[in-house]
This record gives C-alpha cells, structure tokens and sequence, in this order.
C-alpha cells in the first residue's frame, strides 16, 4: 500500500549512476507485478520518480553529473553529514562566520545545482539541522532561492510554512516579473526594455516566467510601467525561435526514455505498462485499418478458424476472433515506449522482423519487454546514433504472441 500510494522515493548514498539503474530495474519489475493485479479493477500505477541524496561520499560528489541523468531522477538533493564522517571532518559549518558551510561543503551544494540544472531535473537545497533556528533556516533557504534552486528539504513540521513563504515571490517580485513579461511580449521579443532605469533582455524575460510560475494563476498582480527600447543588433539575435526554446526552458517537458548512450548492448528491459485487450479494441482498429478480414470480425467462422489453429481440430477458444496482427504490433511497441524511447527517439527507421508465433484473442492480457540488440555511431548525425531493440510481447500464460525487431534514430545526451 505503500508503494502505490507514493509518487517516488528518496535515495540516500547513492554513488553512481549505474544503482540508479538496478533500481530502475527493480521497480519496473514491482510496477509490472502491480499493473498485472490491478488489471480487474481498472485502476493504474504510474511509475515511480527518484530523489536521490547525491553528495553522501566523495565517489557520489565526483559522480554528480551523471547521477543527475540516471533514470526516473526528478531531482537532485544533497547532504554532508554523512560525507563529513567520510572525509573525516570536524565539522560541516564555520563557527567563526556566522554558520556557513565551509568551503568543501559549499562546493557540494553548488554542484548540486549545476548539475541538476544541467540534466534538466529540479535542484533541492539540503536539509537545515537545528530546527529550533528559523532565522538560520529562512536564511539559508533564501539563499537557495536566489541562486537558483527550486526547493529545499525540511525536517520539522514548523520549516514547512515558513518554506513556502520565502519560495512564494513576493508581491514585488510578482509586479515586476509581470511588467517584464507584458512589456517583452509586446515588443515580440525584436529589442531591449528600459525598467527601473535598468535594460531587460531575454535572460531577464526567462526570469521573469520562472518567477509566474510559481504564482497562483488566480492572483491579481498589478504591473508596473516600462520603456521599449529597440536596437538592430537585438533584432538579429532575439528571434522568435529564440523566444520558443526559452519559454520551453521555463515549462520543461518530462522525458522518461533512455538516450543512445544509456541503450547498452545486452540490456534488458521489462516494461510497466501491461493491457487486457477487449473485442471492442479489435473492432474498432480493424474498421480503423478497413481490414475486413472475417477472422477479425466474424465469430461463426473464427469456430473453424479457431480449430484450424490449433493443429489437432480442437478449440480451445470458444470461436473468439483473431486480434488484428497490426494492433499487436502497436501494442508491443507503445507498451515498450515509457522505459526505452519516451522523449528520446528522432525517427523509427524500420523493422527487419516481425513474428507472431502464438495468436492474441478477446481477453488476453500482455506485457511487454525489450532487449538491445546493437547500437552504432550516425555518421551524418554527430548528436544522434542508431539503436537495434527487440520487443517481445507474452500473454498471461507467458506465450510469446509478438516479436519485433526494429531500428530507431535516438538522441545522444549532448543534444539536450
């Protein structure tokens, strides 16, 4: 119960990016086992997110980056408790300047932040130790908000409000981030503003979404008054494309598929998502498809059919319709989809083999897996390689109804 009714889970100690990937693997495994007994009662479980705590030892410090962009990471935190014991440190703060974290400590903390911002996941600043200390714990949580990082963990009931209050902007951060944004808008993105007697460009704009987004969209904020001012050189480097790709910045996209380099040769991977297939699906994709084979669609002839199948003229099948052979392949293919190449995949280049050694009736429920098979460099795509997956689909006896290999064009990491 605990499982399913959690969004994610935090992961203490990790040290590279390769546990994060046994854990994958464990939970797609827990998640399968879950959809599988909950197929009668419709409800569904989505997969599970990860938080790990990514600077517990000196390996997982030198490892940050990659930890970042391990698979399910919604977002990084960090901690020095357990690394200063590692280290053998005396202590985590500077008695002697007003509590702040010394040097090696701070560096964590920074790089805690590039390389959430880097893998494109939320940075959480760590934890603030004396909870009877809310001048210290509003500090350092202002602290956190103005360099960057999009939360900060809590250990005391009593840290949460005054959390939400230094998160929550102001209500002159509100006014002049809505000044900003209206006044950008309206110039189309073609020049500089003048406000407050300072010049606002894109970075500034960015900001300003960044900081809406955290405002309740029901709130009234007054804006204050600007001056456009506009310049050739800004016509030429602030486009509207430009525009696009930063406000895509401020509201990112969530991505769960695994890059070129992740798709290792060997790899195997068992995906979540499972399906009771219903003779509606069938109807509706075979009129879809205007397939009108009657071994789709007409149960008095499937009676034969089905005694034609099964080698001895005995029917095992009640005269139930095949399932369309198309929609088998859609299926296996989309069920592969969360795990391997949700977000990732550039172009599906073709399938060199499709088979179906048993039949798909009415009422069988599948799942699904996937194993590498072969990866290679593009030569006319330094940001993208060629990847070789096989799918397997099995029903609920664990006959395999559906193999598929295909090749598809994926991004490399550096193309982000």
């Amino acid at each position: 119960a605990g499982f399913d009714g959690s969004d994610g889970l935090v992961v203490p100690k990790v040290e590279t990016q390769d546990e994060l990937k046994l854990l994958d693997e464990i939970l797609s495994d827990m998640e399968h086992s879950n959809n599988q007994s909950s197929n009668n009662t419709g409800s569904s479980h989505h997969p599970k997110v990860l938080l790990p705590i990514a600077t517990e030892t000196p390996l997982a410090v030198l490892n940050i980056a990659s930890i970042a962009q391990g698979p399910r990471v919604c977002a990084i935190t960090w901690g020095c408790e357990d690394l200063s014991a590692a280290l053998g440190s005396y202590n985590t703060r500077d008695a002697n300047n007003s509590g702040a974290y010394l040097d090696v400590f701070r560096h964590c903390q920074t790089m805690c932040l590039l390389a959430a911002k880097a893998a494109g996941v939320q940075a959480i600043d760590g934890v603030y130790q004396n909870v009877r200390d809310m001048d210290g714990f509003q500090n350092e949580a202002n602290y956190a908000k103005c360099v960057g990082f999009d939360g900060k963990l809590t250990l005391h009931p009593g840290q949460i409000s005054a959390l939400h209050k230094v998160f929550e902007p102001t209500r002159e951060e509100r006014e002049e981030a809505t000044a900003i944004v209206s006044m950008w808008e309206q110039s189309d993105g073609k020049g500089v503003i003048e406000f407050d007697g300072k010049m606002i460009d894109l970075p500034h704009y960015v900001r300003a979404k960044k900081v809406l987004a955290r405002v309740d969209s029901d709130e009234d904020v007054s804006s204050k008054e600007g001056t456009i001012v506009s310049t050739e050189s800004d016509k030429d480097t602030n486009t509207s494309k430009d525009l696009e790709e930063e406000e895509e910045e401020v509201f990112p996209r969530v991505f769960m598929g695994k890059y070129f380099e992740d798709l290792e040769i060997g790899l195997k991977l068992r995906h979540f998502l499972t399906r009771t297939v219903t003779e509606a699906d069938n109807v509706f994709f075979t009129c879809l498809t205007l397939n009108p084979a009657p071994i789709h669609l007409d149960h008095e002839l499937s009676k034969g059919n089905d005694s034609s199948l099964s080698g001895d003229g005995s029917s095992s099948n009640s005269g139930k319709p095949l399932f369309n052979s198309m929609f088998t392949l859609a299926l296996l293919v989309g069920m592969s989809v969360p795990e391997a190449t949700h977000g990732t995949t550039v172009a599906n280049l073709g399938f060199s083999e499709v088979l179906f050694p048993k039949p798909v009736y009415p009422g069988d429920t599948l799942r699904a897996e996937t194993i590498i098979l072969d990866r290679r460099e593009s030569k006319s795509r330094p940001t993208q390689g060629i990847v070789t997956l096989q799918h397997v689909a099995y029903n609920q006896r664990g006959d395999v109804v559906c193999k598929a290999t295909r090749t598809a064009l994926m991004k490399k990491k550096q193309a982000r």
